[in-house]
């Protein structure tokens, strides 16, 4: 099957509109080496509440109550494979072998969407990875060029909370997106209960985007764009901006330039500079210190580094426009 690097349309160029559409960023998805204590960083520090786990998957699900979560996390799979409910080999040994991103997850709005997304790749020798069941969504999941995997799912159940909660016996099935005919109406939540840890120095409002740095920028774009259907919202300082269809989010995906490729962090929206302020007066009365602080006047932001060094991002957007020129000594990854 082609690579993803090498995508073309009929005229042997990059002219398909895009294979799948997403409405947003859904969730970001970590490797880290010891899921108990990544579990109490981001639930007592960073605010997010542990919507569910998969024990023998040695898995944790955190969110806002936006979706069935904001950011999971997989404990390292150190050489062993792990299978699914019906004997799927869902993470073989052979990854997970890092901490780092597992995968990024842009959620679909229904699933003809995803299966006609599916179809193309298929149509067009583009190589997937695995369909599966996760009981609450049907994914698809393949690699972008650079080695980062995603997720393009679409929501089965909208009251996902009835489905997933607590410690759930294993979760996902094989999915075969051609056995049925696909629905045709959104079941994502309509009506979110957002909700936080309150006695966290952050409440995080809902992950809006994550960014990843590449040294080959554009062959990025053309996956995001072509596979991905993300839309380029803008570019400043070679740094391009991707964004689903939702438009209460000003942007989903952030592609850095660097000398080497791989994950920056995910970010976190926070209600106002106040909540903010408060997090980081918080976290000094803990002796936490903060990774780093950047003010600048497109945004306010505290990055934090996990008990693995994985950094992320929780900020309060500014009405000033972006201009990364401006930034100063701020590094571009952070200043994006």
């Amino acid at each position: 099957m082609s690579s993803v690097s090498s995508i073309a349309g009929p005229n042997g160029t990059s002219s398909w509109q895009h294979y799948f559409k997403p409405r947003r960023l859904g969730h970001v998805n970590l490797w880290v080496e010891d899921l108990a204590r990544s579990e109490r960083f981001y639930n007592e520090c960073c605010g997010l509440t542990i919507e569910f786990t998969e024990p023998d998957l040695i898995a944790s699900f955190l969110g806002t109550g936006q979706t069935p979560h904001d950011l999971g996390m997989i404990e390292k799979t150190n050489g062993i494979d792990r299978y699914g409910r019906d004997g799927i080999l869902q993470l073989p040994g052979t990854i997970g072998r890092e901490v780092g991103l597992n995968h990024l997850a842009w959620e679909l709005d229904n699933e003809r969407d995803l299966v006609e997304g599916y179809k193309q790749l298929l149509a067009n020798d583009v190589a997937t990875d695995i369909t599966v069941d996760h009981q609450v969504a049907h994914s698809v999941y393949l690699f972008d060029p650079d080695g980062n995997y995603n997720e393009f799912y679409c929501d089965t159940v909208q009251n996902w909370r009835e489905v997933l909660h607590g410690e759930m016996d294993l979760i996902t099935s094989h999915w075969d997106p051609l056995a049925a005919e696909p629905f045709t109406q959104g079941r994502y939540e309509t009506d979110p209960q957002w909700h936080c840890v309150d006695a966290a120095p952050l409440h995080p409002l809902r992950v809006t985007h994550a960014v990843i740095r590449s040294t080959d920028v554009a062959r990025l774009v053309d996956f995001y764009t072509t596979v991905g259907g993300l839309e380029v919202v803008a570019r400043d300082a070679g740094v391009v901006y991707l964004g689903g269809s939702l438009a209460d989010y000003t942007h989903n995906l952030v592609i850095v330039p660097a000398a080497q490729p791989g994950y920056g962090y995910a970010s976190f929206e926070l209600a106002d500079e106040a909540a903010l302020e408060a997090a980081i007066e918080a976290l000094d009365a803990r002796a936490r210190e903060s990774a780093k602080t950047v003010d600048l006047p497109w945004k306010r932001s505290l990055f934090l580094r996990d008990p693995d060094g994985l950094m992320s991002e929780w900020t309060v957007r500014r009405a000033a426009p972006r201009d990364l020129a401006a930034r100063g000594d701020i590094d571009l990854v952070y200043a994006a």
